[in-house]
């Protein structure tokens, strides 16, 4: 699985990277697990866990470990050391080389203006949050900022070797159930194909059935899930 966990790596790339001992470490600032989170160089056979840990501990960050299929002498292990489960997430998968013509009212922005940004407190009033997610996007080389013209939805879309990874989907609450995220996801595929892609994909929580029912519609399945096994800086 390490296919993906470059992959994702590479959309949502950390502020800071380093392998010792068999990890490939990301550090990038405490905001998101994706971007603040080891794995393992060779599934078959993780490095120490210590060295995960002086990495985060060293920052004053948690140690978090991503778990893929196959792994679970390593989860096991973590476990034991007192690592938790945390953010089970499901990678689905679609070919877009039949994506759909967005419909109007969408537009794909090289930079998220006013309209992207407003939706932010539909999911987070955290500032320290919104500037590291901006963060991590201003990091991306090609990213492109899907927003409905009323901006009451929004998502974005990293392009790179022929997928486009999909992230940030939100709806307004208000605006819900008016096919907006669809539209929104068309826009993102039909973006990435004329771009030269040939692959989509996305993450989401399993829990989250309103978002799963919207992807599966777009043409979303399930190619394989993971989760982190977190440990909390220890005090003193």
């Amino acid at each position: 699985m390490r296919e993906w966990s470059e992959r994702i790596a590479a959309d949502w790339p950390p502020a800071e990277v380093e392998t010792e001992a068999g990890w490939r470490l990301g550090y990038g600032g405490g905001v998101t697990f994706r971007a603040n989170s080891a794995y393992a160089l060779d599934p078959a056979a993780p490095g120490p866990v210590s060295a995960v840990e002086r990495f985060f501990h060293a920052r004053g960050a948690p140690a978090a470990v991503q778990i893929w299929p196959g792994m679970a002498d390593l989860d096991a292990e973590l476990a034991e050391r007192g690592y938790t489960a945390h953010r089970p997430a499901l990678v689905m998968v679609r070919g877009i080389g039949d994506a759909r013509a967005p419909g109007e009212g969408f537009e794909v922005l090289a930079r998220p203006d006013a309209r992207w940004r407003g939706l932010w407190p539909h999911e987070t009033a955290d500032p320290r949050v919104v500037e590291g997610q901006h963060r991590i996007m201003d990091r991306v080389p090609v990213m492109g900022y899907a927003v409905e013209t009323a901006g009451s939805a929004r998502g974005c879309a990293a392009l790179g070797e022929g997928w486009v990874g999909v992230y940030n989907m939100l709806t307004d609450p208000a605006a819900r159930g008016r096919g907006l995220a669809g539209g929104i996801i068309d826009t993102l595929l039909a973006w990435g194909r004329d771009k030269g892609a040939h692959s989509a994909y996305l993450l989401v929580m399993p829990d989250n059935a309103a978002a799963l029912r919207a992807y599966e519609r777009a043409g979303f399945a399930e190619v394989t899930r993971y989760h982190y096994r977190v440990r909390p800086r220890p005090e003193g």
